[in-house]
């Protein structure tokens, strides 16, 4: 049970989990400490990590920045597992050690997990700004959360536009982290005076009905934006593909609310 009703972000305690970062559990949402840890992208770290897990975010951090690399300069049939893992400096096997295929690579698909800070984010942005506006942003920020440097976001953008078929892998994210997220839409619920007074299962059916919406909307806003990119730049002033992103599915999802009154 989450720490909803006394308005506190829970808090956790520490364990490693095999191959993983050391993450804190004991709760529904895992701390990750981010920090940056070199001058060419940004880490995942903790200051407990020991340095075999640090060099195994490192060497993922590569291998992702080698195939987003790869198929931007050469393009996706080019792009093999080989030379992903020739340009990190990897071995085939050791690539094989992080990701199952190329795709699962340039996508940088890994198990996820919200962070406290996530949540933490996401409620201050409820705040300001909106159940619907936080809701939009956690997905996207789920579905696109790299290991490497900021920018990768806009280039995974990129590559999946010229490749529309990587969508499924792109929203597969959010799909396996679909409980997580409800949970998460939970607590803002019980923050939300229009929702004060709901049991727990009206909550959940609460909860579940707004990322539905939500995260219809962001699906509908990515697949509108890979068949015609050019119309979704134009209805927003921003050089941000994620952040044109987030304004259309906030949109669209207002507008079914409105129509819906």
């Amino acid at each position: 049970m989450l720490a909803a009703e006394s308005g506190q972000v829970p808090v956790c305690t520490r364990r490693e989990s095999g191959r993983s970062p050391i993450i804190l559990h004991d709760c529904k949402f895992a701390v990750v400490q981010l920090r940056s840890d070199c001058k060419n992208w940004e880490m995942i770290t903790d200051p407990t990590l020991g340095l075999r897990d640090r060099k195994r975010l490192e060497t993922r951090a590569r291998l992702e920045e080698a195939a987003v690399t790869l198929v931007l300069r050469d393009g996706l049939e080019q792009t093999t597992v080989d030379a992903i893992s020739d340009l990190a400096d990897v071995s085939p096997r050791t690539f094989f050690n992080y990701f199952d295929s190329k795709d699962s690579a340039i996508l940088g698909l890994r198990e996820i997990e919200i962070t406290v800070a996530m949540l933490a984010e996401t409620i201050d942005r409820a705040a300001a700004d909106g159940l619907v506006d936080a809701v939009v942003h956690l997905i996207l920020e789920v579905m696109g959360a790299p290991l490497t440097r900021s920018t990768i976001k806009e280039d995974r953008m990129e590559i999946v536009r010229r490749h529309p078929h990587l969508l499924a892998g792109q929203l597969a994210q959010f799909t396996q982290i679909a409980a997580q997220l409800t949970e998460a839409v939970q607590v803002l619920l019980a923050r939300d005076p229009r929702y004060a007074g709901q049991g727990d299962a009206d909550r959940a059916a609460s909860a579940d009905l707004v990322l539905s919406l939500c995260g219809g909307a962001v699906r509908a806003a990515v697949k509108e934006w890979a068949a015609d990119a050019a119309a979704v730049r134009a209805r927003f002033d921003t050089e941000s593909t994620s952040t044109r992103l987030e304004l259309r599915a906030i949109s669209l999802t207002r507008e079914v609310l409105e129509k819906l009154k």
